[in-house]
């Protein structure tokens, strides 16, 4: 099986740091993160991409997903802190071949909290190369 959550987790996290945001990165799902602001990255789909199978029923390369969560809680701005988040995230995820699925929007515990979700797949070689399509 192809596998490199660990380096999205770690290309999320370089990201951040160089763009001097200060969030907490988790690679498994909380809904109720202690820290502020918060982000998970979590791979949610790993198959092998059947077209390159070969004779041997050997993957040379695999469809994968992954979820992003963008947890805030500012008093004030904190959708525009949010979104803010996941646009340097999604800047970085495109550049390296991956494509937006979905990006979904939801304001938690009575508007105390905001959390986007945004979703985005690739297809990767063997050789850890994200290939566009």
């Amino acid at each position: 099986m192809i596998d490199i959550e660990n380096q999205v987790i770690s290309l999320v996290t370089d990201c951040l740091f160089a763009n001097n945001i200060s969030a907490t990165v988790e690679s498994v799902l909380n809904l109720n993160p202690s820290t502020f602001p918060t982000v998970c990255v979590e791979e949610i789909e790993n198959s092998s991409y059947s077209s390159s199978v070969d004779s041997n029923s050997n993957e040379n390369h695999a469809s994968i997903g992954y979820e992003i969560n963008v947890f805030t809680n500012d008093v004030s701005g904190k959708k525009q802190n949010a979104k803010d988040i996941l646009a340097v995230i999604d800047n970085m995820l495109l550049a390296r071949g991956f494509y937006r699925v979905s990006k979904t929007q939801l304001s938690l515990d009575n508007g105390t909290k905001y959390r986007l979700i945004a979703r985005y797949r690739a297809t990767v070689g063997k050789d850890e190369i994200i290939y566009r399509r």
